[in-house]
């Protein structure tokens, strides 16, 4: 062997464990960053053709580091509703900018989930990345077909809501020995379309043996009647449908033609004090944005302050065939190239992805024990090899000067 390959030598494992120090002091200062993937260094024997031989023989020793990519972190619940943790494959497809390849920024791939509601509406994680998710449709289903679907999740359009009454429940007695003319009125709030509550009034009068003369009316605005008609009691004491007249349903003019189901089911006639025990509509006043939640399947909900939540967008998973061929990009993100292979984009929880967990964020892979003990060991590489350099030196010194 040479002087000159002594030197390679020595020089190739100084600059192989250089990279592995750089490798092992990435990971150290990544321990807690959110999603990050610990690199490891991979070596290999570097092999040479000898000049005066022609045979091969080993000519040092080369490093590559690469980032694990599919290694799953450790999920640890937090107190933000948004954040999210992957539990098996995928990636959250994010973008630098809110108008992501709409615009000159591309879309990146990321592990990191810290994301939470900024004052613009937009969820954004750590590193200051837009959330991107596919819309849903009023039908409650969602297009996830490609990345050009997806768009920056933004709460900030989503309008309140209220849920109109469809169905006035009624139960309770009247009194069979009722005489003509008797009154009983049952007041009921009820919600339009807009989620402005009204009060009905539902009156009862005596007309004849078995039969109630019913009116409905609002007693605030208009103060319009919206049902009449008679109910008729047969001989057990429940309502004889076939001969009442009072609708089973009303409709609301005044609300855009708003139908309300009336349920009298539970309504008797019988030898005791007439009495309501119970009057009940449905729906719900209009409710204000307070918040929003993320179930395992990768769908955003939106939560009011009438305990109405409506789903506004689904979350879809980025997956490749080979992950670890992914580039590395900027702040904890990925960047796809044709070393990864194809990209699925899936529901959380069908296909190769896995499940989103929320609350709760997907710690760093680095084990600071592991990283220290490589540390000492890739420590006393180099020194080894700085020192096979300073000998080889010494060597050719001795050599020179023995020669002079």
């Amino acid at each position: 062997m040479t002087f000159s390959g002594m030197f390679a030598i020595g020089l190739s494992g100084v600059n192989a464990f250089s990279e592995s120090l750089e490798a092992v002091s990435n990971n150290i200062a990544n321990t807690q960053t959110t999603g990050y993937k610990r690199a490891r260094t991979d070596f290999s024997t570097l092999v040479t053709a000898e000049a005066a031989g022609g045979g091969i023989f080993a000519g040092g020793v080369g490093a590559a580091s690469r980032q694990l990519v599919s290694e799953q972190g450790a999920i640890t619940r937090t107190d933000t509703a948004t954040h999210m943790a992957i539990s098996g494959d995928g990636f959250f497809v994010v973008s630098e900018t809110a108008d992501g390849n709409g615009g000159t920024s591309p879309l990146l791939f990321t592990r990191s989930g810290g994301f939470s509601i900024q004052e613009d509406g937009t969820l954004r994680n750590e590193a200051g990345h837009f959330l991107r998710a596919a819309p849903i449709a009023a039908d409650g289903n969602a297009a996830v077909g490609g990345l050009s679907g997806l768009e920056t999740v933004d709460v900030n359009g989503i309008d309140g809501i209220a849920e109109a009454t469809s169905t006035l429940t009624l139960a309770g007695n009247l009194d069979a020995n009722a005489g003509p003319g008797t009154a009983l009125t049952q007041h009921v709030q009820i919600f339009d379309a807009d989620g402005a509550a009204r009060t009905l009034a539902l009156t009862f009068t005596s007309a004849a043996v078995s039969r109630w003369n019913v009116t409905a009316a609002f007693i605030d605005g208009a103060q319009e009647t919206v049902a009449t008609g008679d109910i008729v009691f047969a001989a057990n004491g429940r309502i004889d449908a076939s001969a009442s007249s009072f609708p089973a349903a009303m409709t609301l003019a005044a609300s855009g033609g708003q139908s309300i189901d009336l349920d009298f089911g539970s309504l008797t006639q019988g030898p005791r004090a007439s009495q309501f025990t119970a009057a009940t509509a449905d729906g719900t006043a209009f409710g204000a944005l307070t918040g929003v939640e993320i179930s395992r399947d990768g769908r955003i909900a939106a939560l009011f302050s009438n305990g109405l939540r409506r789903d506004i967008y689904q979350i879809a998973l980025a997956t490749f065939v080979n992950p670890e061929g992914l580039n590395i990009g900027p702040d904890s993100t990925f960047l796809t190239n044709s070393a990864a292979g194809d990209l699925s984009l899936d529901v959380p929880q069908t296909g190769r992805a896995g499940a989103v967990e929320a609350g709760a964020l997907e710690i760093s892979t680095v084990d600071i024990a592991q990283e220290f003990s490589t540390l000492i060991e890739t420590q006393r590489a180099y020194a080894a090899n700085t020192r096979v350099i300073t000998i080889a030196d010494e060597l050719w010194r001795m050599l020179t000067q023995t020669a002079a």
